[in-house]
């Protein structure tokens, strides 16, 4: 959880009430606009506040997704950067037919998208089987072994 909650910053509360869920979720997805090449600024706080905190949660197998809208550029970078808290965490990354990615700057340009929208569908229903197919493994197989996490560093 995070500290030093204030009411007058939704994120915070809403980071709190995410972490315990998190625990429970089968999966989970992020989506942002794309500002100045990057996600926006309180989807990067709201990650980094959550995966931080949210440590001693065993996120492997839990299916993550990015979802980015952007208006001209700056889409593949905001992509990568949202997905990296997922391969960071033992968290296989659902794809589309194409980077998971809508073009517009209001909900109603997003809808004149048809690839994009294809491709938001096409990611609903990969992500479902994926989902559904971690739920039979680990019921056939279990989970991966989980290792204890080495830090190394080369600072001596």
């Amino acid at each position: 959880m995070c500290v030093g909650e204030n009411d007058r910053i939704a994120s915070w509360r809403t980071m709190n009430e995410t972490a315990p869920k998190l625990a429970e979720a089968d999966a989970f997805v992020i989506g942002s606009p794309v500002y100045f090449a990057d996600p926006a600024g309180e989807a990067v706080s709201f990650m980094d506040r959550l995966f931080f905190s949210t440590l001693n949660i065993n996120k492997t197998m839990k299916v993550g997704a990015a979802v980015v809208s952007w208006r001209r550029g700056g889409n593949t970078a905001t992509f990568d950067m949202l997905n990296k808290y997922f391969s960071m965490n033992g968290m296989p990354i659902a794809t589309s037919q194409y980077w998971n990615m809508v073009h517009g700057s209001t909900p109603e340009e997003v809808l004149k998208d048809e690839e994009g929208m294809q491709t938001m569908r096409t990611l609903g229903r990969n992500m479902a089987f994926l989902m559904k197919s971690i739920q039979m493994g680990k019921e056939k197989l279990g989970l991966p072994e989980k290792e204890k996490t080495i830090f190394t560093s080369f600072h001596r």
